[in-house]
């Protein structure tokens, strides 16, 4: 019996990846307006549309396009579609506070709920396993709809950090990326939480993966953007808030160290997780401004 005990116990663990705690659409969104991160009156009177797009996966990704206004548009900007990334146990409307930036430099924004978030289609959450073929099937939408000369720009917020550095293993038509917060390897950041928040021994890493590869398919190894920008060329702009304590600020110097050009990093003072465009804004949409400019004058 208290094997069996143990074993209900690991499987329950393994909840904390797979299937985590979310607030619905609804409340989420109210939560996000109430704290003033978005702006609900901009926000409702924007030109947007929504739809959904099937995955290879069967499940259904509910997305959202919002244009920016016409004497905003600019010969960089006009062919540029940004697509926003959100973070583990939220919703794409999370985002919007990133979107507001985009628009007003001119690009068209795509916002989409990751599998098992939002409004999405429940499967597995992976950690930027799975969620990495879903973000190269909204890409797929984007070149359908905007051609081939459209300009992709991908911007994660933690896990969807993750998720924009590990598509670009699978995916190369993309003309930059911007990291916000993301984590460097799975098992490392589950080793700092697990001994930070939960007071538990790291042995039950590895077992828990075992137990989540015998559910979903996958192994925490398998999880590593640092791996993946050791080998990429494409431009990425990687922000951390500089007290950030539930992904470490050091993964992201890891992952800036990791890169060999194409590379900028932007330290957020006084920022915790997923904080640093509410604690500086302007400098936040400063250094976005620069990193585009660039970027898109290269490509």
């Amino acid at each position: 019996m208290s094997g069996l005990w143990i074993l209900g116990w690991l499987w329950c663990l393994s909840d904390l990846i797979l299937k985590p705690r979310k607030l619905s659409y609804e409340k989420q969104f109210k939560v996000e307006a109430d704290k003033g991160r978005l702006d609900q009156y901009s926000y409702q009177k924007a030109d947007k549309i929504h739809f959904k797009i099937k995955s290879d996966f069967g499940y259904f990704l509910s997305c959202e396009l919002l244009r920016p206004k016409k004497e905003l548009l600019t010969k960089m900007s006009g062919t540029g579609v940004v697509i926003l990334c959100h973070g583990f146990g939220c919703a794409k409307c999370i985002c919007i506070k990133y979107a507001e930036i985009y628009l007003k430099l001119g690009y068209k924004v795509l916002l989409y709920d990751q599998r098992n978030h939002g409004l999405s289609g429940k499967a597995y959450t992976s950690m930027g396993y799975y969620e990495r073929y879903d973000l190269k099937k909204i890409i797929d939408w984007c070149y359908e709809h905007f051609g081939e000369n459209c300009k992709i720009i991908t911007h994660g917020e933690s896990m969807g950090a993750a998720t924009v550095l590990m598509h670009l293993g699978i995916d190369n038509r993309v003309t930059c990326v911007v990291a916000d917060c993301a984590y460097s390897d799975l098992i490392q950041l589950l080793k700092h939480q697990i001994k930070q928040f939960y007071h538990l021994p790291s042995f039950l890493i590895p077992v828990e993966s075992f137990i989540t590869y015998l559910r979903a398919g996958f192994w925490y190894r398998d999880i590593s953007p640092l791996e993946i920008v050791r080998k990429t060329d494409i431009p990425i702009l990687f922000i951390h808030g500089k007290i950030d304590n539930f992904v470490p600020t050091k993964m992201a110097k890891e992952l800036y160290q990791a890169k060999r050009k194409n590379k900028v990093i932007y330290l957020v003072a006084g920022a915790r997780h997923a904080e640093s465009i509410c604690k500086n804004r302007k400098g936040y949409e400063q250094v976005l401004k620069d990193f585009l400019e660039h970027v898109m004058r290269e490509a």
